[in-house]
């Protein structure tokens, strides 16, 4: 994909509607598309996800653009870089998945982008502290079948307008305990809620307009739009 100069004064705030593929038979697969904006200084760049249900052994994935702002992709992994061409704010990305010679999966995404000029002189970000105080067992395997309890605690006055988002890691890590969540700050900093198990754990103060990605490879660090974060191993 095309690089291009981003601004350090605008934000983006985007509409994400997604797309299932539908599924024909036993070797197509189920896909899911979202986006997540760019962090700081890449504030027109998005991360694409896909979140595939199905075998996904030998699958390829094939990106395109509707509008033609970025080079079509090949890759082996479910997940891309978007980036929107100057001074445009709308875009469809499509998605193809193949096997071989077959394609067994098709979904699409259109991702937008209210432009809002805000100025950063003088603009002091705020800086908090994340703790798990409860930490959940170990058990790497996981699963939609296990729940434990977390809970933690949020320093640095966290006034209204700021969330936790949670994660627990299995084969990958995992929102919890469903799909967008965000979980409240309370007025005494502590946050709380249940999570299915895994062998790690990890909470991010977000602002609370934030817009997750359900499934990571790699949890996003503290910049842009993400304040704070901490990892732990699940309790033996």
């Amino acid at each position: 994909m095309r690089n291009r100069a981003i601004s350090g004064i605008r934000t983006f705030r985007l509409l994400l509607p997604l797309l299932l593929a539908a599924c024909a038979d036993k070797d197509d697969v189920m896909l899911m598309v979202e986006a997540h904006r760019g962090y700081v200084n890449a504030q027109t760049q998005l991360q694409i996800q896909a979140l595939v249900k199905g075998p996904t052994q030998g699958l390829q994935y094939r990106w395109f653009s509707g509008l033609g702002q970025f080079d079509p992709q090949e890759s082996y992994s479910p997940k891309t870089t978007f980036n929107f061409g100057p001074n445009s704010t709308h875009d469809r990305v499509w998605l193809e998945v193949w096997r071989d010679t077959t394609r067994v999966g098709m979904a699409k995404l259109d991702v937008s982008a209210d432009l809002r000029e805000t100025s950063i002189v003088g603009e002091r970000r705020p800086v908090f502290e994340v703790t798990i105080i409860e930490v959940p067992r170990y058990d790497p395997g996981g699963g939609p079948d296990t729940r434990a309890e977390i809970g933690g605690k949020v320093t640095g006055d966290p006034t209204k307008g700021y969330k936790v988002v949670i994660y627990a890691h299995a084969d990958a890590w995992y929102i919890q305990p469903v799909p967008y969540a965000l979980h409240n700050i309370m007025p005494d900093e502590t946050w709380k809620s249940w999570t299915h198990t895994g062998s790690d754990y990890a909470a991010l103060v977000v602002r609370d307009d934030y817009k997750p990605i359900t499934r990571l490879d790699v949890l996003p660090n503290v910049q842009g739009d993400v304040y704070a974060r901490t990892i732990v191993e699940g309790k033996r």
